[in-house]
This record gives structure tokens, sequence and C-alpha cells, in this order.
């Protein structure tokens, strides 16, 4: 038979576990009231673990989105402000390049000219701006500097590849040829003729129209390609009368000569006018003389000027993939050929631009992830046109000179400065850098919105695995004094038993 423990015996028997099991759970609250967490483990939540499991990958994925929006936050505004500055160089640029900026120096060139080279090592830094070693305006090379230096860019590498001063040069060389701007003034008694050079080719003036005042010259224009345009001296022309020459010039401007009838026995500049003579022949060589007068100082000021642009747009629109285009040469006075990218020109000019270079469009070379479905473009190339046309303009500035000994310095400085004004205006379907900036502040918006609607998801998760996860400092405190409460009982019943013996109990 069983016998029963009884007394103090059958007491403690039945006590001890209880003792153990309380006490634990004293230790458990008090862990609780120093951490505010239910349990260490996801296990001691119960039911409520693959609540807290799904709430924290929700609150991962988005401190990840959170993390990728700032970064990409921080890179984007300093783009913007990059390309902030680059706009209000620009700007000054345009507003100290004008006609009457000119003043002759003993450097050959003007304080806009000057200034234009800080612009251009200016426009370098920012397009050169890196973060924690991402180049920013580079594409998908990140972690490549987008440009070469001042340097290299205006004067070569020194290791035989030419930079935009040298291409301009030989730009320049060709577009004038002898003089006259690859044209021919010709012609003999009663006529004068200007004639385009029998093999078709890209450089210098083409021939584009003619008028006339008055009834005693005729004209004849041959439109080509090759034109030639014939001028007879009819009858003489009367004091006043005018023919004016319509040119076109390779940057896709137009420019024209007007020669004014002058009376005979009155003076005046060659370039722009003819006296009229005793005879219709004499008038004739002498509207030859102002022919090739006009031609050769238009070809020295509006084709030089227009010259320079053709070579520093093909310059700044060369990549690795894609060379700038240079006149074949030497013998650049007299090529026929188009300017080209392949052979020599592919090695021995300086690429100015060395980050991707694909056809994706530009934002689109970094993209962030904001959202399960959602990514926004926030890249940026150095060789966006908006950035080609403000180099360029800055790198003509920079480029050329104007002796004070030169004639035609002043004239020279006024054309280049009317096209430069003109192209940093940005006209057209341009690409204007004010269209960079809206483009980088569409994605910092969308940054802005994915980031205030993901703080108040992840608030809200937060508070709601608080709810599975944490404990109330109240809550725990009540318990850990009911539990003190009913140990401190144990304990003196305890006590008191173990001091009971067979004769008290009697």
């Amino acid at each position: 038979m069983t016998i029963n423990a009884y007394g103090t015996g059958a007491y403690r028997a039945a006590s001890g576990p209880s003792f153990v099991g309380q006490r634990a759970q004293f230790d458990d609250l008090q862990r609780q009231l120093a951490s505010k967490e239910k349990s260490t483990s996801y296990g001691g939540l119960g039911a409520d673990r693959t609540v807290s499991l799904d709430l924290n990958a929700k609150l991962t994925t988005l401190d990840s989105w959170l993390d990728g929006i700032q970064l990409a936050n921080t890179n984007l505004k300093l783009m913007s402000n990059g390309v902030g500055t680059f706009g209000k160089l620009v700007a000054d640029a345009r507003n100290n390049m004008t006609s009457n900026s000119y003043l002759p120096t003993a450097s050959g060139q003007t304080a806009p000219q000057i200034l234009a080279a800080d612009k251009v090592k200016q426009t370098l830094d920012m397009l050169n701006t890196s973060v924690n070693g991402r180049y920013l305006f580079s594409g998908k090379t990140s972690d490549v500097e987008p440009t070469a230096t001042f340097d290299q860019i205006m004067n070569g590498d020194g290791a035989g590849r030419a930079g935009v001063r040298q291409l301009i040069d030989e730009r320049r060389q060709a577009d004038l040829g002898s003089g006259l701007g690859r044209l021919t003034a010709g012609g003999a008694g009663a006529n004068a003729t200007i004639a385009e050079e029998a093999t078709v080719h890209p450089y210098g003036f083409k021939l584009a129209g003619v008028t006339k005042t008055g009834t005693g010259l005729t004209t004849a224009l041959t439109a080509g390609p090759p034109a030639n345009l014939a001028v007879t001296v009819a009858a003489q022309p009367q004091a006043g009368d005018t023919l004016s020459i319509n040119l076109n010039l390779p940057d896709g401007t137009a420019t024209t000569i007007t020669l004014t009838a002058r009376a005979a026995g009155t003076t005046g500049p060659a370039a722009t006018g003819f006296e009229i003579g005793t005879d219709v022949n004499a008038t004739a060589t002498n509207l030859r003389a102002a022919i090739t007068a006009a031609l050769g100082t238009e070809a020295k000021t509006t084709l030089s000027a227009a010259s320079s642009q053709v070579a520093a747009q093909d310059f700044f629109a060369g990549s690795a993939s894609n060379p700038p285009k240079r006149v074949p040469g030497p013998g650049f006075a007299t090529a026929t050929a188009p300017p080209a990218n392949t052979g020599a020109a592919a090695t021995a000019t300086v690429i100015w631009y060395k980050g991707d270079d694909g056809a994706d469009p530009a934002r689109s070379t970094s993209t962030v992830q904001v959202d399960q479905g959602q990514r926004v473009g926030v890249g940026a190339r150095a060789n966006e046109q908006a950035f080609q046309v403000g180099l360029a303009q800055f790198a003509i500035m920079a480029s050329e000179t104007f002796s004070a000994s030169d004639d035609t310095a002043q004239a020279r400085y006024n054309a280049m400065a009317a096209r430069v004004n003109d192209r940093l205006g940005f006209g057209g379907t341009t690409q204007k850098p004010a269209e960079v900036l809206t483009e980088l502040g569409t994605a910092q918006s969308a940054l802005d919105s994915a980031k205030t609607r993901h703080q108040t998801t992840k608030d809200y998760l937060t508070t709601t695995l608080g709810n599975v996860q944490n404990v109330t400092t109240e809550d725990v405190a009540t318990q850990i004094l009911a539990l003190q409460t009913q140990l401190q009982a144990s304990y003196q019943v305890t006590s008191m038993l173990s001091k009971l013996t067979l004769t008290s109990y009697l």
C-alpha cells in the first residue's frame, strides 16, 4: 500500500515546483520590464509569432527602400545644384558676350573671353562630381570620371591627340581656303563672276541667291551644286543701286553681302561698294574688286565665326564610341572630303567625355527602386546636349584671339559674340539646362512622395508590431506586484509550517 506524505512534508512536496515556476515567472517579468519585449524568441510569442515575422519582413523592405531613397535624394540635390550653377554660368556668359563688349587688349582676349576659360573649368568640375566614389554624371559607368581635364580638352594631351583649339583651326582653314571662303571671283569685260569649286564639298560659302536694285546690272544664278553667279553691267548703274549676294554658311546660318554703287570720284570701303566708272567695263572692274574684297572680309569675320561653331560642336559631340569629326588633312585649305571620325581622326583626337555612351535616356542610366513596382531614374551624363552646347560656346570664347592690329578684329568678335549669344539661348529643340533641372526635380518629387508614403506605412506597422512584441510598463508592474504578493504569502506559510511540531500541533 502507498503511504501518503502528511504535515510539513506534504506541503514541501506540493510547493517546490510551484515556487520554482513562480520564481522563473518573476525573473521573466523583470526582463520584460527592462527590455519592454514580451519574449526573447519568436517561439515565446505563441500564435502571434507569424504576425511578428510578417511585420518584421515588411519593415525590413521599407527600410531598404527608404535607405535607397535617402541616398538618391542626396545625389539628386548635388546634381540639381550643379546644373543650376551651370545655368547661371550660361546666363552670365550670354549677358556679357555682346557686340559692345569688344575692347582691344594686349592678350587678344576680352574680359568675357578670359572668364569663359574659368566657366569651362567650373563646368568640368561640376560634371566630375562624385559621392562615395560614384561619379554622378557618368551614366552607367559610375566608377569612371566622366571628363578629360581642361588642358587636354583645350590644347590636346601632349601625346599626339588634338584638343578643340586645333580642330577649330583645321576647320577654319578648310572653310576659308585661299581667303574667299572656297569661292572664286573673276570675270572680264562688263562681267563679274563668282563660282563654287568644281568638286562639291561642305566647306566655305555656298551661293544661295542674288538680288539687285536699279536696271544697270543683270544677274544669272546657276543653282548647282556647284553653283555660280554671273553679273553683267549692262548699263551704267545709278549711285545708290545695290547688288546683294546671299551666302549660306557651314553652321546652318546665312549672311548677305551688299555692294552699293557710288558716284564717280566717291571713295569708300572696298568691301561695301563700287565706284561707277567711265564706262560699263570700268564699272565692272570696280565691281569685281568690290566682290573680292567683300568675300575676303566676310570670310575673315562671319565665315570664321561659323567655322568655329561647327568645329567646337563636332568636338563636344564626340565620345569613345563616336569620336569627333575632323577635316581630313593636312592640306586642310584644299580639303574636299567631308569631316570624318574614322582612321587617324578616331585615334588622334582627345575624347573629352569618357563615361557611358549608350542609347538609353540619361535618367535611365541609374535607377532606384522606391516601391514594389516603381523605379525612379536618377542618372545623368556629362555629354547631354545642354552641357555640350554650353561647353562648346565657352571653349570658342576661350580659344579665339583678336589682335588689336587686325582691322577686322571687331567685326570678327561681333560675329563670334552673335553666334555664342544665340547658341546659349538654347533655341528650338535644343535641350536646355532648365529641362535637365526639371527632370531631376521630377525624380526628387517621386522620391519624396514614396518616402512620405513609406514612412506613414512604417509608422503604422511599427505600432502594430509593438502591440504584438512589446509590453507596457504598467501591465508588467501589476503582474510583478501580484506575483510578489503570492510569493511572499507562500514563503510566510512555508516558514510557519517549517516550525510546526507534533506537540504544538496537538
